[in-house]
């Protein structure tokens, strides 16, 4: 690549940037997973080594909205994917048309099958995230499920991260995970990206947990009915429940602003990123 985004003119790949549509500022892409997959498989082959970054945003991280240096972390990356009905439902208020959840529970496998497919080989992966020894656990499950290769694993909560990173120097995986909830592994993924050597980074909260066992999936017809949040909700509420009606709160507010802008005719909503 010899921009961030834009593959090299071969005269053969027809690739072009993904749209997004804005939802509270942030930039998110209005892609279904499939689209978002073949992204990867492009990202990973890229002749342009730097790291080609994917966020997830989730209804807590509307929630940050108004912090401009969250909203710029956001929006420095290659691609930021919906993570949770709400986000997909925003995206499309402002106008969005092909938008899907991509929650990374669903999505984080995927991808590395997607960039093992592309490369033809098992993909070298590094985690970073979680207490002590989750990281090992959740890399022996992704292991078995994917046939990766697993170089390092971390944890999240390290106050001197220097000796990790140079470990990624050093390994240069094909893929960084990093687990440490939003906006914390945003921040960090930005912050030490002049020193991170993997091809692909994504970011994905607690997906550590749910691969290990630790947090259970809702019932497949929840999932599709976009009612996740319920069995989560049912399963920790003592954690979750001020996190989801903050999230309604700002959620209304946000969808009301944002339909408003459209019957408005307001031109702000939908962008096209290079």
């Amino acid at each position: 690549m010899s921009e961030r985004g834009v593959p090299p003119a071969s005269g053969v790949d027809t690739w072009a940037p993904v749209p997004t549509v804005e939802v509270a500022g942030i930039k998110v892409a209005d892609a279904s997973v499939e689209q978002i997959l073949a992204d990867v498989r492009r990202a990973v082959l890229a002749e342009d080594r730097s790291p080609q970054v994917y966020f997830a945003l989730h209804v807590g991280g509307l929630k940050l909205a108004s912090v401009g240096a969250y909203v710029q972390a956001m929006n420095s990356a290659r691609m930021t994917y919906a993570d949770g009905m709400s986000v997909v439902l925003l995206a499309k208020l402002g106008g969005a048309r092909q938008i899907e959840r991509a929650g990374t529970t669903d999505i984080g496998v995927p991808i590395i099958e997607a960039a093992q497919q592309a490369l033809g080989r098992p993909l070298r992966v590094a985690l970073i995230g979680g207490p002590p020894g989750l990281a090992e656990s959740a890399g022996e499950a992704l292991r078995e499920r994917t046939g990766c290769e697993v170089c390092l694993t971390a944890e999240g909560y390290s106050a001197d991260f220097g000796p990790v990173l140079a470990e990624i120097r050093d390994l240069a995986p094909d893929l960084l995970v990093v687990g440490m909830g939003m906006p914390t592994e945003a921040h960090w993924v930005v912050e030490n990206l002049p020193e991170i050597t993997a091809s692909l980074v994504v970011t994905c909260g607690g997906w550590m947990g749910f691969l290990v066992g630790q947090e259970r999936r809702a019932p497949v017809a929840l999932q599709r009915a976009g009612l996740e949040w319920t069995y989560r909700l049912a399963q920790d509420p003592r954690r979750l429940v001020r996190r989801y009606l903050g999230g309604a709160f700002v959620w209304l507010r946000l969808a009301v602003a944002l339909r408003t802008a459209v019957i408005r005719g307001v031109p702000s909503f939908w962008t096209i990123r290079s």
